[in-house]
């Protein structure tokens, strides 16, 4: 799969890493320092597979994750360890832990950050190819995964697409993870939309 997948992947992570670009300077704005984002790796495997190509399930994370449908379909998560989440939360409210006073804004916070990187990067993707896509409500969780690995759209793929990077505010400590998940179904029309601009 990945061999004959090739040249789409490469493609995919062209695209993606112009709105990774796009994204670090919304961050940058919002946090007020500097933000650095890796260039973006992809992965194609079995859904079953899935949990080995995200961080470790097994330790607390604050996880805003938002679907998406349309000219193709999935699912973007933005991860952070429990300390980079407070982290980026002082950094947004002046808040230095996440209180039960203040559990709504901590939400709104994190799940607007996860809001404004996905649309930069999947609204970056989606007018390069001249696409629309559908944002559905972004959410917030502090369980495990296991919710989305559950989807549906997913479990009736053999194969998804797992496209990831690495962000960091190296001066405060702070990083996390972006990850971008594709059915298999996309991936054709992806590499399908790329060849057209190609030609």
């Amino acid at each position: 799969m990945n061999q004959i997948y090739q040249p789409v992947l490469d493609g995919i992570i062209e695209l993606v890493n112009i709105g990774v670009g796009r994204s670090a300077g919304s961050l940058n704005t919002l946090t007020g320092h500097h933000v650095t984002l890796r260039v973006p790796q992809i992965t194609v495997c079995d859904i079953f597979e899935l949990k080995n190509e995200l961080p470790r399930l097994d330790q607390p994370f604050a996880v805003v994750h938002q679907d998406y449908s349309g000219a193709f379909e999935g699912t973007a998560m933005l991860m952070f360890p429990r300390e980079s989440a407070e982290g980026l939360f002082l950094l947004m409210t002046g808040e230095q832990k996440k209180k039960q006073e203040n559990e709504e804004l901590w939400q709104m916070t994190l799940t607007e950050i996860g809001n404004i990187i996905v649309n930069a990067i999947m609204g970056s993707v989606t007018n390069i190819l001249s696409q629309k896509i559908n944002f559905h409500i972004p959410e917030y969780h502090e369980d495990s995964l296991d919710h989305i690995l559950a989807d549906p759209r997913f479990i009736s793929e053999e194969k998804v697409a797992v496209v990831h990077t690495v962000f960091e505010v190296k001066e405060k400590g702070i990083s996390g993870k972006i990850v971008i998940l594709l059915t298999a179904s996309s991936i054709e029309s992806i590499g399908m939309l790329i060849k057209e601009k190609m030609t």
